[in-house]
Formats: C-alpha cells, sequence, structure tokens
C-alpha cells in the first residue's frame, strides 16, 4: 500500500512539474517574441482602423407605438377586445408591421422604389455577382424596383416588443439620420392608419347590423330607424374618408394611439468601432501568441536535429 501511495504521489509531482515546464517555456517565447506579438498587433489594429474609417455610416431612428388592444370604441363606449394574453396580442401586432404587405405599402407611400439607395447595386462586384446569379439561378433574381426596395428595407427595419410592457418598437437603419426617422415613422404611420380603418369598418358594420335589427322590430318607417340611417350614413363617410386621405386620418388618429415618434439621431449606430478594434486586437494577440509557440517549437526541433547530426557525425 505504501509503494503505490508513493507512486501516486510522485506521478503527480511529476505531472505538475511538467506543466508548470511548459508554462515557462511558453511564457519565455512569448517574451522571445514580444516585438513580433506588438507588430502584430499594431499592424491589425492600423487595419481595423482604416476598415472602419472606410465603412458606411448608418443611422437609426427608433418610434414606438402602443396598440389599443383591450378596448375597442363604439360611440363612447368602451369594450374589450379580446380576453386572451396581451403581450400575444402585441407580439402579433408587431409581427403585421413587419409584414411584406406593409412594407410595400410604406415604400410606395414614399417612393422609395425610386430611391437609388433602396433600388441600385451597391458596387460593380456586387452587379458582375447579380448577373452570375441570373445566369445560373434566374429563379433567385428579383427585377422589379419595388421587390428590391422591399428587400432592402425589410434588411433594415426591425420591429419588436418591449419587454414587460405593451409597446411596440419600430427602429431604421439608413444612410442619413433624417431618412432613418422617416422611413421608421411611416411604419408606425401605416399601423395607425390600418386600425383606424379597421376601427372604422367596424362601426360601419355595428351600425348596418344595428339598422337591420330596429328595422325587423319598429318598422321602415320609425323614428329610431332614420336615425340610425344617418348615424350609418355618418360612419359610411368617416370610413370614405379615411380610405380617400390616410395622410389626414392618420394625423388625427395617431395622439390617441400613442405614437412616441421618431426622431434623427445624428451619431451612427453603425459600423461599431470599439467592438471591431477589440476583435481585431484580440486576433492579433492569439494570432501573435500562437506564432511565437510555433517559431518556438520549430526552433527547437531544429537544434534538436542539428544535434542529433553531429552526434551521429562523431
Amino acid at each position: 500500500m505504501i509503494p503505490q501511495l508513493t507512486y501516486s504521489r510522485l506521478g503527480s509531482s511529476n505531472l505538475r512539474e511538467h506543466y508548470e515546464d511548459v508554462a515557462a517555456k511558453a511564457l519565455r517565447s512569448i517574451w522571445r517574441h514580444l516585438r513580433l506579438i506588438a507588430a502584430l498587433i499594431v499592424v491589425a489594429l492600423i487595419l481595423a482602423s482604416l476598415l472602419v474609417a472606410h465603412l458606411p455610416r448608418r443611422y437609426s431612428a427608433e418610434a414606438l407605438v402602443q396598440p389599443d388592444l383591450f378596448r375597442g370604441e363604439q360611440d363612447t363606449k368602451y369594450t374589450p377586445l379580446a380576453s386572451i394574453d396581451g403581450a400575444a396580442l402585441v407580439s402579433g401586432e408587431a409581427q403585421y408591421i413587419r409584414s411584406p404587405s406593409v412594407v410595400r405599402i410604406v415604400i410606395k407611400r414614399l417612393g422609395l422604389d425610386g430611391d437609388p439607395e433602396f433600388v441600385a447595386a451597391r458596387s460593380e462586384f456586387v452587379q458582375g455577382l447579380s448577373w452570375v446569379r441570373s445566369a445560373l439561378l434566374p429563379e433567385t433574381v428579383v427585377s422589379s424596383p419595388l421587390e428590391r426596395a422591399a428587400a432592402r428595407v425589410a434588411r433594415g427595419l426591425t420591429v419588436s416588443t418591449v419587454p414587460r410592457s405593451y409597446l411596440i418598437s419600430v427602429s431604421y437603419a439608413a444612410a442619413s439620420p433624417e431618412k432613418a426617422a422617416k422611413v421608421a415613422n411611416a411604419f408606425a404611420f401605416e399601423y395607425v392608419r390600418a386600425k383606424t380603418l379597421q376601427r372604422l369598418g367596424d362601426a360601419v358594420a355595428a351600425a348596418s347590423r344595428e339598422l337591420a335589427r330596429q328595422s325587423g322590430i319598429y318598422g321602415r318607417k320609425h323614428p329610431s330607424i332614420l336615425q340610425l340611417k344617418t348615424e350609418l350614413e355618418a360612419a359610411r363617410m368617416r370610413f370614405q374618408a379615411a380610405v380617400d386621405e390616410p395622410e389626414a386620418i392618420t394625423g388625427k388618429a395617431a395622439p390617441s394611439s400613442a405614437i412616441t415618434l421618431a426622431e434623427p439621431n445624428p451619431t451612427p449606430s453603425s459600423p461599431k468601432g470599439i467592438m471591431i478594434l477589440g476583435l481585431a486586437f484580440l486576433s492579433a494577440l492569439v494570432s501573435g501568441i500562437g506564432l511565437a509557440l510555433w517559431l518556438e517549437r520549430r526552433q527547437e526541433r531544429r537544434h534538436d536535429l542539428v544535434a542529433r547530426t553531429d552526434g551521429i557525425t562523431r
């Protein structure tokens, strides 16, 4: 039993000494090639700085929308809309805002399908790739300016729900702060316009049902029927006005729908210089340490080979 314990202790001691020796050799290798590692870090930081300086700036703007999920308006009465989870309803509304149909409506309303930023190819290299793509994969080519603009807008659009609140965040990244705010606000206004049309359409349907019900009870010549006809006609006129003048009706509905409009932010949201420089520093450091250890191992093997050759010669 005693020899076994002594052997295990000696084995663990030798193993620890081995790893300590390996760590000491690694540190000595790093110290010997410290200038090489520093040079790699400097070169990497310079290249990363040039990359950050030449990357295009992108600006983000965020608009907030609070959907009216729990009560619907009928004249002056407010009734609950649904009894299911409010978070699920908000998530569904956010999915509607980022839907392709809403994206196309916003593009047409702002005329983005004629904006070179959203339609033209970004570079000659991308144009060459598009030619190869059209030759090899013609079914994936988007030739319509509207569809190209929709793809660009969808890439820059971010719609998410704010945690622990019934708010929807609509943010957009563009080449200028003003355009980013304009597109983000357009999505928020389009959501309000669609919900306004839905509410007015429901009011027309409710007035039509009430008129049919009252007509079956009192007849068409009863005074209350005339009043219901007047209300139905007024509801139809409001609905038609919302369809004919979406900008005007959106402006009236926006305050009650709790919209926080996006403001142009002159601070670029990308490229993220700190992240790029940090990644460049870490990559150069790891690469430099690995190169130093490889050079040290190579030098040791060369010395061993020379020593063996000398031994054989003698």
